[in-house]
């Protein structure tokens, strides 16, 4: 019996379906949106396209953080892809908040926001930025690529956070503070109370 050839037409495997439902879907919503813009985005060269669109999903990301905007308040998961996620609802592992796009690997980091990795290191080294260690590796909170707020005041809050850890301070950043009117001080931050976060920030330093 000869062998049998592979099929080139079956269907994509479990996770490139997914990914081609995700498409689909933001094509969709594009075209629905701004039937204009979606002609225009064609012009766009595909690698170029896909670098933005990239871009887009962890500046996304990054504002979910700030705003502590859980995706599942948005739509409903199915019971198999609350299984892949993992954890509960309110339960943040370091495996969720990758998978969210709310932390993002160090090279992936350096790609967004258009630093090298020298640079993005020196930026480490000078307390303006700051990574969580997964696995050994690096991971960069994506609430530093949102433009609403300052990255001169983020800067001003890490470096009042001092030597504390990583994972410390995106804890200070992510958690609800009494003395921010029960606000985190990414959403001060966002709606303007730098001076606010800046003395929560000295006060959480010295615990």
């Amino acid at each position: 019996m000869p062998p049998r050839r592979n099929n080139t037409t079956s269907e994509p495997s479990s996770p490139d379906a997914r990914v081609l439902e995700f498409l689909q879907s933001a094509a969709v919503a594009v075209t629905l949106f701004d039937p204009i813009g979606a002609r225009a985005l064609l012009k766009i060269p595909d690698a170029e396209l896909g670098r933005r669109f990239k871009r887009a999903l962890v500046r996304v990301a990054g504002l979910a953080t700030v705003l502590n905007i859980e995706e599942r308040s948005i739509r409903e998961e199915s019971a198999q892809r609350r299984i892949e996620l993992g954890a509960n609802q309110g339960e943040s592992t370091p495996a969720r908040l990758v998978a969210t796009a709310k932390l993002i690997h160090f090279s992936h980091f350096c790609a967004v926001i258009g630093f090298t990795p020298q640079r993005v290191r020196k930026e480490v080294a000078a307390q303006h930025i700051f990574s969580v260690d997964i696995d050994d590796e690096p991971y960069f909170p994506a609430f530093f690529l949102v433009e609403q707020i300052r990255r001169k005041d983020l800067a001003k809050v890490v470096r009042t956070l001092g030597g504390l850890t990583g994972w410390d301070k995106w804890r200070f950043f992510t958690t609800p503070n009494s003395s921010l009117d029960d606000l985190t001080p990414l959403q001060a931050l966002f709606y303007g109370d730098r001076r606010k976060v800046l003395r929560s920030a000295a006060k959480f330093a010295k615990q």
